[in-house]
């Protein structure tokens, strides 16, 4: 994962569902650190990690998606 990374947001305090934005940090106390488009305008959005989903918008590679698992 890269940051910064376009990604959609979930969070429902703020009813935000599958909002495109730009993941530009996470930051120590708790905050994913986003920027948004809001009215036409760009702004940085704090989410907190325990009530947010981040989807990346680039999936991915197949080979990154297979692994073993030890029995």
């Amino acid at each position: 994962m890269e940051i910064p990374s376009k990604v959609s947001i979930f969070n429902r305090t703020l009813e935000v569902k599958g909002k495109a934005g730009t993941l530009i940090a996470i930051n120590d106390y708790g905050f994913y650190e986003v920027v948004l488009e809001v009215q036409q305008r760009n702004h940085t959005v704090l989410f907190p990690i325990a009530e947010t989903v981040v989807i990346f918008n680039e999936a991915l590679p197949a080979a990154a998606t297979e692994f073993e698992v030890e029995r």
